[in-house]
């Protein structure tokens, strides 16, 4: 019993040297960082952990919530008009957190908004962070993860947008705008993808595709 104490201030040593040490590798990245403004589009908080790494504001609505895959092509293939479109509460919803939904002639889009106390808050957050949406800076990132389909693929490929990217298990020949990732041969839980490598890792699993590469790329769209 009286070793505890000392455990937990061992423990408590290390997580604040690891936290500086991930703070080292975010600064190197911000260092690279060129495009210092980009709307980032994604289907779930891949976006806003690396808006997070990269110290820059949530120019984007897409932040704390996901989307079905199917509805999150939906949403980027017409992301003018539902960026237009009043969020609205889903009340039929049986999750136990906030649930939104857009409709508009496009069809219906859910937001699930997991990390949100309540519908007010999140809608109040989704409308201010619309706002910041840049359409001459736009960067659409989609986590596949095992979920994906040849019809999903191919949708994405034919967005608008020219800075796409679709995070899949494995090479996908057939889609231009697939970037592989190979960790998903291992055992695969959910949110594998934003977690690190180990205990004492800098890296996360997302750090396979080279996220600040893609945003200086930039462009027009």
């Amino acid at each position: 019993m009286a070793l505890r104490p000392f455990h937990r201030v061992i423990q408590y040593i290390c997580n604040t040297c690891m936290k500086r040490i991930r703070n080292i590798a975010c600064n190197r990245k911000r260092r690279r960082l060129i495009n210092k403004t980009p709307t980032i589009i994604s289907n779930n908080c891949v976006g806003g952990i690396i808006y997070h790494d990269l110290g820059l504001p949530f120019n984007s609505p897409t932040i704390n919530m996901y989307f079905e895959h199917d509805e999150f092509i939906k949403y980027v293939t017409y992301l003018e008009e539902y960026s237009k479109t009043e969020l609205f509460k889903d009340t039929d919803t049986e999750e136990n957190f906030p649930v939104g939904v857009l409709r508009n002639e496009f069809g219906e889009v859910k937001l699930y908004f997991m990390h949100f106390a309540s519908f007010e808050e999140a809608k109040e957050k989704w409308e201010e962070r619309t706002k910041r949406i840049d359409l001459n800076n736009i960067f659409i990132i989609m986590d596949g993860v095992l979920h994906y389909t040849q019809n999903d693929l191919e949708q994405f490929d034919n967005i608008k947008y020219t800075n796409k990217v679709i995070l899949t298990n494995g090479v996908e020949p057939n889609c231009k705008s697939s970037y592989p990732l190979y960790f998903y041969d291992e055992t695969y839980f959910d949110g594998k993808l934003l977690t690190y490598r180990s205990k004492f890792s800098t890296k996360r699993y997302l750090d396979e595709f080279d996220y600040v590469s893609f945003l200086n790329a930039g462009g027009s769209n």
